[in-house]
């Protein structure tokens, strides 16, 4: 069988982005912070507080604040709609985050 990493299922190139983001959960009518860690015109990984309800499939509307990529510049200030992809609840040791996974439902031009 032919497994394929993490790193090979993607589609678009990473870029760290460093900054806040205001995530509206649609299955709880609540919003959260978050603080992003890296991002591609197609999703991003999130620490999200560890009470967070999120799960697989769940939709966010996703807010940024200053993206410092020239190439995801079009991210700040826009609402983003994702659904959550991958909720990662062993970061909580290392991080004291939950980290979750999210695909963006339209891609980010670039």
């Amino acid at each position: 069988m032919n497994v394929k990493s993490q790193a090979e299922r993607r589609v678009h190139r990473r870029y760290p982005v460093p900054t806040s983001v205001h995530v509206e959960h649609a299955a709880s009518e609540r919003t959260f912070p978050a603080r992003a860690v890296d991002a591609s015109c197609g999703g991003m990984l999130l620490y999200v507080p560890a009470t967070t309800p999120v799960e697989v499939g769940q939709e966010l509307r996703l807010t940024m604040s200053d993206v410092n990529q020239p190439q995801l510049v079009r991210m700040t200030g826009q609402y983003l709609s994702a659904k959550v992809r991958r909720v990662d609840r062993h970061a909580l040791i290392r991080t004291g985050h939950l980290a979750i996974g999210v695909e963006f439902d339209e891609p980010i031009e670039v």
